[in-house]
């Protein structure tokens, strides 16, 4: 279930189904446990799940000396992709991997909205992982109980860098688990 929520949720994100999103009490701020509350109302449907991620663009400001102006490059068309199992009480209660997710990280959630099967979301992080720098994160797409389709867009820096990324993130249920 974390890689198809990361893959979603990017990192990741499905949202709220009213004008305001998921910041049911108005206060301005979108909380992880409004955001979890949200997700479970999200239908998935249980099974093996293939999620691919491609990156379309990389382009990264400020390299250090020493470092190839062009290593990005490779990254640009990279394809991965990955597949997880979602048992039917994970479909059920989505919410709670996004809940224990955002507990270990410096992220801020400033925008989450669904409707009709579109999610836009954005989410501003600084310091993941104890490096200084900060992230914010776009992504908008379509979703399904079966499938969804997403572009991500993210920019941020530490220590004189600034780096843009671009890619798309898709998923799609391809059967039921595998046994054993």
């Amino acid at each position: 279930m974390n890689k198809l929520l990361v893959s979603v949720a990017a990192l990741s994100l499905i949202a709220g189904c009213s004008d305001k999103g998921a910041d049911h009490d108005g206060d301005g701020k979108i909380t992880v446990e409004e955001v979890a509350e949200v997700m479970n109302r999200v239908t998935l449907e249980p099974g093996e799940w293939e999620n691919t991620v491609e990156i379309v663009d990389v382009k990264i400001d400020g390299l250090p000396d020493g470092m190839p102006a062009n290593m990005m490059d490779s990254m640009k068309g990279k394809v991965t992709t990955s597949k997880s199992c979602i048992t039917k009480e994970e479909a059920e209660n989505p919410g709670a991997q996004f809940f224990a997710a955002q507990e270990k990280t410096s992220c801020e959630v400033k925008k989450f909205n669904m409707s009709g099967g579109a999610v836009s979301s954005e989410m501003a992080c600084s310091n993941m992982g104890g490096t200084p720098g900060d992230m914010t994160m776009a992504m908008d797409g379509q979703y399904g109980p079966s499938s969804y389709d997403m572009t991500m867009n993210m920019h941020g820096g530490a220590k004189g860098m600034k780096m843009n990324i671009s890619a798309k993130s898709s998923g799609k249920r391809i059967g039921d688990c595998p046994t054993g």
